[in-house]
């Protein structure tokens, strides 16, 4: 009885595994999120005082969804981190090891978002009258919550120019992302 039970569990998580995933692509590539200085070829803007920048969208997939009574059974969810490499752009004269560290913190925010999303999604009771909202405002809550917190890690590290608060940052994407890669 008991080993039919985890048998059960067993196959439950391995099913959800397939159904429910966070992707990371770069260049078109799906990646650990590690970024180089090739992945930066868009145009550099040279009217900004920064020395490089970031962009990257969020996608959501939903494989499908029915309905037992008003529960949704959503039969699978991909959230997606892309680097946008036409947006993302450096100075070349102007890159560094550090500068890229702190550029990495960016899409490290992004992978964190991705994450939570997901994280989210697998705890929300979904039903037929509150599926579509309910999606909605977690998709926009987060990415907010995250859209908050590059604006304080630009703020804090003064665009990687401030070494201390750059180095807390650091050791807090190293915490948070232990696992990933």
């Amino acid at each position: 009885m008991k080993s039919s039970k985890i048998l059960i569990q067993f196959f439950t998580l391995l099913i959800s595994l397939n159904l429910f995933s966070q992707k990371i692509i770069v260049n078109g590539q799906e990646s650990n999120g590690k970024l180089t200085w090739d992945d930066f070829t868009g145009k550099a803007d040279k009217s900004t005082p920064f020395k490089a920048f970031t962009s990257f969208r969020y996608k959501t997939k939903i494989e499908g969804i029915s309905f037992v009574g008003d529960t949704a059974i959503i039969n699978g969810y991909e959230v997606i981190l892309e680097l946008d490499p036409k947006k993302s752009w450096a100075i070349k004269d102007e890159v560094s090891d550090e500068l890229l560290v702190h550029e990495q913190g960016h899409f490290n925010i992004g992978i964190l978002c991705i994450r939570e999303i997901m994280e989210k999604f697998k705890q929300t009771k979904f039903t037929k009258s509150n599926f579509s909202q309910l999606l909605s405002n977690l998709f926009k809550s987060t990415t907010n919550k995250y859209s908050e917190l590059t604006l304080n890690y630009d703020k804090e590290t003064d665009h990687s120019k401030n070494k201390v608060q750059q180095a807390k940052w650091n050791k807090f994407f190293t915490e948070e992302l232990k696992g990933t890669n």
